[in-house]
């Protein structure tokens, strides 16, 4: 089968939806099918690398930190994807290249499939006023999308329920994402003490960790809020990442004062991400905007235990006291933290648990065969 992806964002940008296509991409490759990615290049030029198509684009910070939206035109590169013909095409974004989609799909008369990852009213605020005139218009606009495509993709009910209460007109597939195949791997457990000794981490020290990124959204100041209670003070927390709201957290980090309590460490090379799961003892994260979260995934595989903010995305996925612990106030984060930090057979039994579950239900096999299934099914 001849597969097009497209997304506006890829490689190099770091984020859930990257991570997701690379999973789909080698995964479809694996299985023999042609898959290309149509993307947007950082630059005003056109370009082709492989299977890697990029399409001229501009900086369009106004609409989110790093945006970028295509520069209209007559290309090359997509003059080829329609000569080349897919049988299907799998949408990632609703801006730009889904527009370069449209175009495709109309002159080869392709199906498209749409797979929505964001929710929308957590982003809006980037944008001057976005709450007042960006909010209001997002059901719209997707319903629109539902209109030229064959079917949605989403990663939890939470998601397929919001689709739902925008009444679309598409058919709806629940496909949780996979995590890559690297965190299955037990290797990288060897870095775990060099690291710690590189951030003057104490043997028997419990460290919170914190890794993602560092947007608005993600709530972080909530987990610095936290440490920064006396009755923690014997805690720290290692955050890892970079994101557009880094210098807002490292200011509140002063005014609350607790500089010696958080360890900020940055982007690091992804390739490095489970080495760093492994340097933390407990895995936290207050979000409350994921589709998915996948980094709760990762921390999982990994053998972290995970102490995060209920989120309905994880319904089904985390059980209290079974496979990592979910909190819905302060009390409550520091009941489980306490009981996490204070009962290594509780942290162990956890953490297997949690390991055996993420293997069986996020693997990039089972994740390529669903979607391959709403692939045959819509091309029809």
């Amino acid at each position: 089968m001849k597969i097009l992806i497209a997304s506006d964002l890829f490689n190099p940008e770091v984020n859930g939806i990257v991570t997701s296509i690379n999973i789909l991409y080698e995964g479809l490759k694996k299985h023999g099918h042609d898959v290309r990615i149509v993307t947007l290049s950082q630059t005003h030029s056109e370009r082709k690398d492989g299977d890697f198509y990029y399409i001229p684009s501009i900086n369009a910070d106004i609409v989110y930190p790093h945006a970028r939206l295509v520069l209209p035109g007559k290309y090359k590169i997509i003059k080829e994807l329609i000569e080349w013909n897919p049988d299907v095409i799998h949408t990632h974004c609703e801006l730009s290249t889904f527009c370069c989609a449209c175009y495709i799909a109309r002159k080869t008369n392709t199906p498209i499939v749409h797979h929505y990852h964001t929710v929308y009213k957590y982003y809006v605020r980037y944008l001057p006023l976005g709450n007042l005139w960006v909010r209001p218009i997002v059901p719209n606009v997707i319903r629109q999308i539902s209109r030229k495509t064959k079917a949605f993709i989403t990663p939890t009910d939470k998601m397929r329920q919001i689709l739902e209460g925008y009444h679309i007109k598409s058919d709806i597939f629940v496909v949780p994402s996979a995590i890559r195949e690297c965190f299955f791997d037990s290797e990288y457990f060897k870095y775990r003490n060099s690291i710690r000794e590189k951030y003057g981490i104490k043997e028997n020290e419990c460290i919170l960790l914190y890794l993602g990124r560092v947007a608005k959204e993600k709530n972080i100041e909530e987990l610095v809020d936290f440490i920064g209670d006396e009755e923690l003070s014997g805690y720290r927390i290692m955050i890892v990442g970079d994101g557009p709201h880094r210098k807002k957290i490292e200011k509140y980090i002063q005014k609350q004062k607790v500089s010696d309590r958080v360890i900020f460490v940055g982007m690091i090379d992804p390739n490095e991400v489970p080495r760093y799961y492994v340097s933390g003892d407990i895995f936290v994260n207050a979000s409350r905007s994921e589709s998915q979260g996948l980094t709760y995934m990762e921390a999982m595989a990994c053998k972290i235990p995970v102490l995060c903010r209920y989120d309905s995305c994880l319904d089904g996925v985390i059980t209290n006291s079974v496979n990592g612990f979910m909190y819905n106030n302060r009390d409550e984060f520091k009941q489980y933290l306490r009981l996490l930090a204070n009962d290594e057979h509780l942290r162990t039994t956890v953490a297997e648990n949690a390991k055996t579950m993420v293997f069986e239900k996020y693997n990039q096999e089972k994740f390529v065969k669903e979607c391959e299934k709403i692939y045959e099914l819509k091309k029809i």
